[in-house]
């Protein structure tokens, strides 16, 4: 009998993401295990994973917008842009007011042009940027517009002797934002320059209960595959006749009540049939689950 679902897992510091899903490939004790939407190593907090039938959705589910707690250093910037890599160059801080900070910080809202780190995964010819970087290349990737729905301040601290600031952001925005990249920018608006020290991911779309992977260790839990499709999309019911047919993936008529997008299909007893996309009136399948291993 197959395992199917999605485990909201608060990822500690120090593992990849990869590290996790090994881990709970052996938690759970099946080897189709996947996640939605990579934290780097020195990030924690939500990392959502895939177990069974509802690897399918995991695409789906990594396009939702995120939150994140973060603290961007002001007055040094690092060759990674985050805590982890070497100094590339500082400034003294001191002089820049709370402010500024402020004003600066505004000018972040909305969609923004984001140029990624050029240690992030993203694929270069086949080939991830961090990968060509640890490698001794030297890349830029180009810009690219995300949305940055709200990032407000939590906390400024001032630190006299190293002469840099601390900033403590709260960040909602669009997949595929890089918030090192947004220390760094923010940081050379101001003028001298910025790096990331801190980042916590406190929600992925509707998901923000999570549990630490040593306690899911000790006591596995996770989210059905039914209740992932009715939290994370809106929902459709179909009669028995359309269920029938979209059991087999073929495309029905929408109910009257049904709206555009993406919406998880169920028959009238509650049982999950699909992922599909509600178009000129019709229930076009992107993911069929009956029948799945």
């Amino acid at each position: 009998m197959s395992i199917d679902g999605i485990v909201l897992v608060d990822k500690p510091e120090g593992p990849t993401s990869h590290d996790v899903v090994a881990a709970c490939r052996k938690i759970f004790n099946t080897r189709k295990v996947g996640h939605a939407g990579t934290l780097d190593p020195m990030a924690t907090g939500m990392l959502v994973i895939g177990i069974g039938r509802a690897t399918r959705l995991l695409g789906h589910l990594a396009a939702h917008d995120k939150e994140y707690i973060a603290v961007m250093r002001l007055g040094q910037a690092t060759e990674t842009d985050d805590a982890q890599g070497e100094l590339t160059s500082q400034a003294p801080a001191d002089h820049i007011t709370d402010d500024q900070i402020l004003e600066v910080i505004r000018g972040f809202r909305g969609h923004i042009q984001q140029r990624p780190s050029k240690v992030s995964a993203i694929k270069v010819d086949g080939k991830r940027a961090y990968a060509r970087v640890r490698a001794g290349e030297d890349i830029e990737l180009p810009a690219r517009e995300v949305t940055v729905q709200d990032i407000e301040i939590i906390e400024i601290n001032r630190d006299s002797q190293l002469h840099v600031i601390d900033v403590s952001v709260r960040v909602v925005c669009s997949a595929g934002t890089y918030i090192r990249a947004l220390a760094r920018d923010i940081g050379e608006q101001i003028g001298v320059g910025g790096h990331l020290t801190l980042l916590r991911r406190t929600r992925s779309g509707l998901f923000s209960a999570m549990t630490p992977l040593e306690t899911l260790k000790e006591n596995p839990a996770m989210v059905s595959l039914e209740e992932a499709l009715r939290t994370a999309f809106p929902v459709v019911t179909l009669n028995d006749e359309d269920a029938d047919k979209a059991r087999h993936g073929r495309t029905v008529t929408a109910p009257l009540e049904a709206e555009e997008g993406l919406s998880g299909i169920f028959d009238e007893a509650g049982n999950p049939i699909s992922l599909a996309t509600i178009e000129d009136n019709k229930v076009v399948p992107m993911v069929v689950f009956v029948g799945a291993e």
